[in-house]
């Protein structure tokens, strides 16, 4: 199983299983870096072998959706940018991903979706008309790239940096369900 994130510029990383949060655990900020932000976004869980789908056949691909966050830690995508190095030890460290505790099929999601993450005091709010169309747009990019196995997850990143400090608590909602619920220490 392996954790496929792309992003708004269609830019695709992967990231190994250890990467995943489970079970709203605390998620512990990493001694190497001074500087962690998150991204959250869909998460969709694949269901059978996907390689060059098409958008239009993308949803038989696939058979439910959550909340995730993702950490970055900024400081270490800097240097490694800077110095044109791989950027992976920046987002693929152990934890570094935060999986939805509940799912929703696809039914469940259609017209307006909304997706909330609330970081402390700050709340950042996300909007889909048609949610299903993104998801499915995006799977059938992901799966022009490489291939997609049955448990793979694929987190669909709303690209929006957000800091996070040790003490805060992070709250995601899906159509006004949390998700995820955790503290960062």
């Amino acid at each position: 199983m392996k954790i496929v994130v792309i992003d708004n510029n269609s830019h695709i990383s992967i990231r190994p299983d250890s990467a995943m949060l489970r079970n709203n655990d605390t998620f512990y900020l990493p001694t190497f870096s001074n500087d962690i932000v998150c991204d959250y976004g869909y998460v969709v869980r694949i269901t059978r072998l996907a390689k060059c789908v098409a958008q239009k056949f993308a949803s038989r691909c696939y058979d439910s959706v959550t909340a995730g966050v993702t950490f970055i830690a900024r400081d270490i995508m800097k240097q490694a940018v800077g110095a044109t190095l791989p950027t992976d030890e920046a987002y693929c460290f152990d934890h570094s991903t935060a999986i939805g505790t509940e799912w929703f099929t696809p039914e469940q999601l259609t017209g307006e979706s909304s997706l909330s993450l609330h970081i402390g005091e700050k709340e950042d709010v996300t909007t889909h008309a048609n949610l299903l169309e993104v998801i499915d747009r995006n799977i059938s990019v992901v799966s022009n790239k490489l291939t997609l196995k049955t448990g793979d997850l694929v987190f669909i990143a709303s690209n929006i940096a957000n800091e996070v400090k040790a003490t805060d608590s992070v709250i995601v909602t899906l159509n006004n369900s949390s998700v995820l619920d955790f503290q960062i220490k």
